[in-house]
C-alpha cells in the first residue's frame, strides 16, 4: 500500500508506454502534452522509466532467474531474488570494478535452466473467487485515471514547471 497526493492505493504500478490498457498496474506517459503539467509528467516519467529499464536490462544479463516468469513467486520470494541479483551485482562492480560490468549476453533466451531449479515452493494457489477479484480490480480504468491524476499533482507540486 502507498500514498501519492492524498490517496491511498493498495498496488504498485508499472511505468510504460502507449501500447498497454489503462489499467492501474500500467502509467503512461502522455502521448501528447498539451499543458505544463502533463509536460513535467512525461519528462519525470520517461526518465524514471528509462532508469529502471536499464537496471533491468543489466541484471537480465547476467541472471536468467529475472528473465523467467514471476507469476507462481510469492511477493517475499520475488524481493528477495532481486534484492539478491542487485546485491550480487554491487559486489561484483566493486569487487572487479567497471570491468565487471563488461559481459556478453551469451544469447541464451532461455531462462528456464535457473527458473526450474529454483521454482516457488511455499504457498498455496488463491481461491478461485480471490483470483478472480484481483483480476477485475487490475483492469479499473477509473483507478488508472485517478492514480495518474495524483501522480501527476504530485510531481507537479514537487518540482513545478520545467526549466529551460
Amino acid at each position: 500500500m502507498f500514498q501519492v497526493n492524498n490517496s491511498y492505493y493498495q498496488k504498485g504500478y508499472y511505468l510504460t508506454d502507449d501500447i498497454y490498457p489503462n489499467w492501474p498496474m500500467f502509467v503512461k506517459s502522455p502521448t501528447h502534452p498539451t499543458d505544463e503539467k502533463s509536460k513535467r509528467f512525461k519528462v519525470m516519467q520517461e526518465a524514471a522509466r528509462k532508469d529502471i529499464e536499464r537496471a533491468f536490462d543489466v541484471l537480465q544479463s547476467r541472471w536468467a532467474i529475472i528473465k523467467g516468469p514471476a507469476r507462481l513467486w510469492s511477493k517475499a520470494e520475488l524481493s528477495d531474488i532481486m534484492f539478491t541479483c542487485i546485491i550480487l551485482h554491487n559486489m561484483i562492480v566493486q569487487d572487479e570494478g567497471e570491468h565487471g560490468t563488461e559481459w556478453a549476453d551469451e544469447g541464451n533466451d532461455d531462462a528456464s535452466s535457473s527458473y526450474a531449479a529454483a521454482r516457488p515452493r511455499t504457498g498455496a494457489p488463491l481461491e478461485f473467487r480471490q483470483y478472480v477479484a484481483r483480476q477485475a480490480s487490475m483492469r479499473d480504468a477509473e483507478m488508472h485515471a485517478r492514480l495518474t491524476l495524483d501522480l501527476k499533482e504530485y510531481i507537479w507540486s514537487r518540482f513545478g514547471p520545467i526549466k529551460h
